[in-house]
């Protein structure tokens, strides 16, 4: 009777509640979603935190690496507060906003991690002396929502800066190129004489461009060595200025580049003559024999003879048709007991022949 009594026991409504939730939830979620997607938030570009300046010449240079990820930046936008040398180097973002103004907007963005650069220009003839200039970037995303800025790149530009040398002369050597060049009388300020303390020569081939030199010239020359005969240069000159109170070169800044120089070595410079050139005579022919040239450009050599000593240059008989690569010849278009006179040329890669060897001469045993 107990178990009956309790098959037919009804249940509180209250206790089907919570089952007939966990059904409606249930039957929902197996439904899909409820009401329009709601579009992800937008991602806020990563924050610039290496941001770089330097002067160089007339400009100050901003450079920064730039990481591209899924969240490529539509534009970086390019902050500038000038302040007193004196002012506290510590300022707030709020400070700073208020004292900055946007001077560009880079919209030329890589595709690939590289380092972005941005040139600001100085007018070095103002009076506007002992500033310091403050630059920040920010990012912002495709979405138009721009990140925090960057950190604080600061500078006070050297004013009295050299002028860029002048007047830049080649001379071309067989082994080296001698660069010289003009200092400067006065700075791009217009003060005199000029802030030199040294210079840099540069050499430009193709889209590289290459500093010549290890350490600082004390001189305006330089000889350069390591070259390619037929390629094409341009060198330029930087003079260097020390900052005030300064006495390092480490810290000098460079000047404008002077006005680029183009040169393409051209190699008009012969091997030497073939020395000592020997003869043999066997067998109704007369053998010739030198030692090889050490130049590393010599292509071969050039047979002459003549059947006196006395011929004209321009008539003596080139032996071979084409450039002789060996350091022997043999020649079989001779008489037997017939005296014959010889010389030996050396020819380089780029068609410049040697002076001719000392004369010698064989008469042809049978």
């Amino acid at each position: 009777m107990k178990s009956l009594f309790l098959a037919k026991r009804k249940v509180p409504t209250f206790c089907l509640l919570p089952f007939a939730f966990c059904l409606l939830v249930f039957n929902f979620a197996a439904c899909g979603k409820i009401g329009d997607p709601i579009p992800p938030t937008p991602r806020a570009p990563l924050i610039v935190e290496e941001l770089q300046v330097a002067q160089q010449g007339a400009e100050l240079i901003l450079s920064f690496p730039l990481k591209i990820g899924k969240n490529k930046p539509r534009r970086i936008d390019v902050y500038r507060a000038v302040e007193s040398a004196s002012d506290p180097e510590g300022v707030t973002v709020e400070t700073f906003s208020a004292r900055a103004s946007l001077i560009n907007s880079i919209e030329q963005i890589p595709e690939k991690t590289s380092t972005i650069s941005f040139r600001d220009a100085l007018d070095l003839k103002s009076n506007a002396r002992n500033q310091r200039y403050r630059y920040a970037v920010r990012l912002v995303n495709q979405s138009g929502q721009a990140a925090d800025f960057s950190n604080y790149a600061m500078i006070v530009p050297l004013f009295d800066l050299a002028l860029p040398p002048t007047a830049l002369k080649i001379a071309q050597q067989e082994r080296q190129i001698d660069v010289n060049w003009a200092a400067p009388a006065a700075n791009e300020s217009g003060t005199a004489p000029a802030n030199v303390a040294g210079y840099n020569l540069y050499r430009r081939s193709g889209d590289a461009l290459v500093k010549l030199n290890a350490q600082p010239l004390a001189e305006p020359r330089f000889t350069d060595r390591n070259f390619a005969f037929g390629a094409e240069y341009q060198y330029t000159v930087r003079a260097l200025s020390l900052l005030p109170g300064s006495v390092s070169l480490a810290t000098a800044i460079e000047s404008n580049e002077s006005a680029p120089l183009a040169h393409t070595p051209k190699d008009t410079f012969p091997p030497v003559a073939p020395d000592p050139v020997t003869l043999a005579s066997i067998g109704g022919m007369v053998s010739l024999f030198w030692p090889l040239n050490q130049e590393p450009d010599v292509a071969g050599y050039n047979i002459y003879r003549a059947e006196s000593d006395q011929t004209p240059p321009a008539q003596w008989t080139k032996l071979n048709t084409q450039l002789h690569k060996t350091a022997s010849f043999r020649d079989d278009r001779v008489q037997v007991g017939k005296q014959y006179f010889y010389q030996v040329t050396a020819v380089d890669v780029y068609g410049n022949e040697s002076l001719r060897s000392e004369v010698k001469s064989e008469t042809v045993n049978p």
